[in-house]
């Protein structure tokens, strides 16, 4: 028999052992239920999985947005209730119909969720970045080329975080009086042109010197400040999705010097060619808070029996395995609201997932779920990326 002293060296081992080995929670289940329409099977499979992955972020933590104001019949309130958490990563336990519903239960670990609203999926969006409009060119006649320099620095700086696919544009989208211009075709002749998501344009307001008080307002500097704004559109409809406005003042030297190439360490080491750059790195830093909620989307090319193909490929971070939707979209049936002028939008059919099966560079090639769905795709039809079709890894 062993000794008592083994016994309890043994007992004390193991003690240890459960104290340092991680501890692995028991997955948490839910069912989403959605109902079968015109979407099919594969849209309602989509919608139950999203609407058990929110029952499951709402159980692990809820946040509640609230928007408090006061009119003329006193103080109102409204509010929504998000899930304070999501999960990328999930397994499917089960799936059945019952009736014109279709059920879904879907499991995930507590430790892989992550807090709502940090989605990083890792595709690159492609952009197109046209020359900016300069509304006094007399006031840069010291800097080189601003027009098409600082379009072509931002589409550098861009591309360089990873996150796009960037193209340049040699046509101008000209603003209007108050602001970007309302012609929605020309945006989306430049999507198309360029194989864009998003068209990125801009105007170069202000480039004026004036004085600026000093010590406490005993002497006037000279100085120049630099006023910038930044459009983002949708290549699909033409539609205005962001605008940004980056002003930047700078005391001292005002000239930059046309001997120095926009953007290089010269320019840079100027005083006003820093204010220059400094208001170029705020618009990037808006552009990219507006861009990133944006869901990834690509366009197909060809069809050839059950296979599809998108314009989108290893490049753009896609993978064997990745699930998309594909929509269908009728740009007759755009969507309106208090200007006649500028759409809102247009109507989406959703018709069915396409699953990708092969990766080259440039594009890529998927099938479709049901495959009969596949013979109602059309080249032109958009696909899109959605957190809730994300396939288990």
């Amino acid at each position: 028999m062993p000794s008592k002293c083994k016994v309890a060296c043994g007992a004390l081992l193991a003690l240890l052992l459960a104290l340092v080995a991680p501890a692995h929670a028991a997955p948490i289940e839910a069912e989403g239920v959605a109902a079968i329409a015109n979407g099919g099977l594969a849209r309602a499979r989509q919608l139950a999985i999203k609407d058990a992955l929110e029952q499951l972020g709402l159980r692990t933590g809820a946040r509640v947005d609230v928007a408090a104001g006061a009119g003329t019949r006193g103080a109102y309130e409204s509010s929504r209730v998000q899930p304070a958490y999501d999960f990328d990563r999930y397994t499917v336990l089960r799936e059945w119909q019952s009736g014109p519903m279709l059920h879904v239960r879907v499991a995930v670990k507590e430790e892989e969720a992550r807090p709502s609203g940090s989605v990083n999926l890792g595709y690159k969006k492609k952009i197109v970045v046209t020359p900016f409009h300069v509304r006094r060119s007399p006031q840069l006649d010291d800097v080189d080329d601003i027009a098409t320099r600082l379009p072509q620095e931002l589409l550098r700086r861009l591309t360089g975080t990873g996150k796009f696919l960037g193209k340049s544009s040699p046509y101008v989208i000209s603003p209007g009086s108050s602001g970007p211009g309302a012609d929605t075709a020309a945006v989306r002749r430049l999507a198309s042109m360029h194989e864009s998501q998003f068209v990125i344009s801009g105007e170069i307001v202000d480039a004026s010197p004036f004085e600026k008080p000093a010590f406490y307002g005993l002497v006037d500097r000279k100085a120049r400040r630099i006023e910038i704004e930044f459009f983002v559109h949708d290549g699909l409809t033409g539609v205005l999705l962001a605008r940004r406005t980056a002003s930047v003042e700078q005391v001292g030297t005002q000239r930059v010097g046309r001997d120095k190439p926009f953007g290089s360490a010269s320019f840079a080491a100027t005083p006003f060619g820093g204010a220059i750059l400094r208001a170029l790195d705020e618009g990037i830093a808006g552009i990219m808070t507006d861009l990133a909620p944006l869901p990834f989307m690509a366009k197909v090319v060809q069809v050839q029996g059950e296979r599809i193909f998108i314009d989108a490929g290893s490049t753009a971070s896609v993978t064997p395995g990745d699930q998309l939707v594909v929509y269908r979209v009728d740009p007759r049936q755009q969507v309106y609201g208090a200007d006649p002028r500028v759409p809102l939008g247009t109507v989406e059919t959703p018709v069915g997932t396409i699953g990708i099966v092969q990766v080259q560079p440039g594009f890529a090639i998927g099938t479709m779920t049901p495959a009969s769905a596949a013979k109602q795709v059309s080249a032109g039809d958009m696909v899109r990326f959605d957190v809730a079709v994300a396939p288990g890894r």
